[in-house]
């Protein structure tokens, strides 16, 4: 990400930093939810199941969906798992309505 600083000012201005800390929290989230489903199937992304890992496959993310905060909103893929015995329901994210 690049930080605009005027050629007067020695620092960012406020609406760049954030925006830039808006975007650090989306990929930090995504990025939660997406280990969240390799807890969930005992393994990483594009690695083999064994034979002692839970059943099930990833199938990319769902839609990109809106999160509120304090100061914007970010945007959301979900992860998709299909194969498990029960839905997958994430502890940081509940299911958006």
């Amino acid at each position: 990400m690049k930080i605009d600083i005027p050629a007067t000012s020695s620092s960012p201005t406020w609406s760049t930093l954030e925006t830039f800390v808006r975007e650090q929290v989306q990929t930090c989230l995504q990025r939660v939810l997406d280990e969240e489903v390799d807890e969930r199937l005992g393994r990483s992304r594009h690695a083999r199941r064994s034979a002692d890992a839970a059943v099930g496959y990833r199938n990319g993310h769902g839609k990109p969906r809106q999160v509120a905060l304090m100061n914007g909103t970010i945007t959301i893929r979900r992860p998709r798992v299909r194969g498990l015995d029960a839905r997958l329901e994430s502890c940081i994210l509940p299911l958006f309505q």
